[in-house]
């Protein structure tokens, strides 16, 4: 396409590629911490062994609440997950000396855990003020704490405060393209791969195995990148003249992973999920319908495909590479290079893999789609609005005052 220099801004660098770059060196980072949470895995793999209980909830944000579950294809499901961003009261009254609670949240409740003998981890996120943020940016949490008041231990997620893994030139006023769901979902599921292979080896978790988990994460996405990036930013082109024309924009996901990150989510757009499916005669040729697929032929995922297509939407597929019933359905489709129906991870004496790849992939893919669409749009001089999240000071403001803009506008 010609680029329009008036929109251009500074705009030096294609935010799928930004987000790509950014999103690779979160999972690199915590890559290298492999060690340290190999640390926090032996401590699980201990009191597991003991009998205690290990309460995980590093879920603040949208997509962990979903992709962590128990009941997700390839979770061993070792610990008593909760979905909310805290234990429920119930959980934390169940909580005795040698349990371990693996969270971000930082409350009173936390704190008397920890006080009454529970294992505290508290890891970082944005969505939390930790000493990675400057000072006034995020809201503060009870009686001013940070994660080091009420924790045992505390782990940086590298996450950055700001979250988006985009710098647009056209939106000063935040980062866009949120980033920590993958760190959290890699976080966890580092340390239940680590934590797998202790309970089946009798040995000590070294980081070797969380780190065979990550190294498959990057080198798949790696050949997203090497291989599918001018169809990315092909089919970016199109969506960008689509929503510019009026059309909207549908992510959906079985599992409500990737749905729910594309979602009102913190540094997102406002338009992902904002309008329900219409027909034709409604607008529904000018619309774009994603779906994120986490295992292969599922009816749900092929209903929607077929649905979108009845209403004249430009399918997009995102899923495992033997996927064809939905292929066959979509316009694009792009294989996430995960032919696993579970987990990626292999445990001496366990039939089964663990720890999915396939919820964190969908994401970066849809988000590098996403970035790049925006980049489309912000060249063509038609800048969508995001949501600024609400952790930050001011952010709740600032999303009552925009989104009747958006709402008039459409994107």
């Amino acid at each position: 396409m010609d680029l329009k220099p008036e929109h251009n801004w500074g705009h030096n660098i294609a935010f799928g590629e930004e987000y790509y770059q950014n999103a690779v060196q979160l999972l690199r980072d915590i890559r290298d911490d492999a060690e340290i949470l190999a640390e926090v895995a032996a401590k699980v793999a201990d009191a597991l062994r003991a009998g205690y209980t290990v309460y995980a909830n590093i879920t603040t944000g949208h997509m962990p609440t979903h992709e962590l579950i128990n009941g997700r294809e390839g979770n061993p499901a070792f610990f008593e997950f909760t979905g909310a961003d805290s234990c429920t009261p119930e959980q934390f009254d169940s909580m005795r000396a040698g349990d371990i609670l693996l969270t971000n949240n930082v409350s009173e409740q936390v704190r008397a855990a920890r006080d009454s003998g529970v294992y505290v981890v508290v890891f970082t996120t944005c969505y939390v003020n930790n000493r990675n943020a400057p000072h006034g940016k995020v809201n503060p949490s009870v009686n001013d704490w940070m994660p080091e008041d009420v924790a045992s231990r505390v782990v940086d997620s590298h996450i950055p405060w700001h979250q988006g893994l985009v710098r647009a030139p056209e939106i000063p006023e935040m980062t866009i393209c949120p980033g920590s769901s993958n760190g959290s979902c890699a976080i966890h599921w580092m340390i239940t791969a680590e934590v797998a292979y202790a309970l089946a080896t009798e040995k000590t978790p070294d980081g070797n195995i969380g780190r065979q988990y990550t190294d498959i994460l990057l080198q798949r996405i790696a050949d997203v990148y090497s291989k599918d990036l001018l169809s990315l930013n092909t089919t970016a082109e199109r969506i960008a003249e689509r929503i510019i024309s009026g059309g909207h924009y549908i992510v959906r996901s079985r599992n409500l992973g990737v749905e729910s990150e594309a979602s009102t989510v913190a540094q997102g757009l406002m338009l992902a999920n904002a309008f329900p499916p219409r027909s034709i005669d409604e607008g529904g040729n000018k619309d774009t319908f994603l779906i994120a697929a986490v295992s292969s032929n599922d009816p749900q995922d092929i209903t929607w495909a077929e649905e979108a297509s009845a209403n004249g939407n430009y399918v997009i597929g995102i899923g495992p590479t033997e996927n064809r019933e939905l292929r066959d359905r979509c316009h694009v489709y792009f294989d996430d290079r995960c032919h696993e129906p579970g987990g990626v991870i292999s445990i001496p004496g366990c039939t089964d893999k663990v720890c999915p790849a396939t919820g964190i992939l969908n994401n970066i893919i849809m988000y590098m789609l996403t970035a790049q669409f925006v980049d489309e749009m912000c060249r063509r001089g038609a800048v969508p609005y995001f949501w600024m999240g609400g952790y930050r000071c001011g952010g709740g403001d600032y999303n009552e005052i925009m989104r009747p803009f958006f709402l008039e506008r459409g994107y």
